[in-house]
């Protein structure tokens, strides 16, 4: 049972679309990124990420569960992310967090990419691409799960 029963509760939380820098989601893509920092996290336990490649991409480039959050501080968020491919020197890591005595590890597993990055207009209408995140109902989620099928049918 969730408080938001509009919004999409997976096996393990929420689904969320999280709007994520080219240069992220395309090691996410590729797989050498399994860990998603952030300096706050929805409210919400999260179970399923739909990586929204920000501008100038601006697609949804893949969908990937979070098998685990963890939060800590800046310095045990740098070992945790040289270990999984955080994609950040520990210079950007730590200016990232700057006044932050913890930040947030979203640890990804069972990361799907579509094999044609998605329109987000062809699951959201209107679409306005989030700061950071919005969570999705499970209308939406059902939507993008069927695209990346259908994709991979191709």
């Amino acid at each position: 049972m969730t408080l938001f029963p509009e919004y999409s509760d997976t096996h393990n939380g929420s689904a969320i679309l999280l709007s994520v820098k080219p240069k992220f989601a395309n090691l996410i893509v590729e797989g050498s990124k399994l860990v998603e920092l952030r300096r706050t996290i929805p409210a919400q336990n999260v179970g399923t990420i739909a990586i929204y490649s920000s501008s100038p991409v601006q697609m949804i480039v893949a969908l990937a569960d979070v098998k685990e959050t963890i939060e800590a501080s800046p310095t045990k968020l740098w070992d945790i992310s040289k270990g999984n491919g955080g994609g950040l020197t520990k210079a950007e890591l730590l200016a990232y967090f700057e006044s932050k005595k913890t930040g947030f590890a979203l640890m990804l597993e069972n990361v799907r990419v579509y094999g044609k990055p998605v329109q987000p207009t062809k699951v959201f209408k209107p679409f306005s691409a989030p700061q950071s995140f919005r969570y999705l109902t499970p209308k939406e989620l059902k939507k993008l799960e069927q695209l990346l099928v259908s994709e991979v049918k191709k």
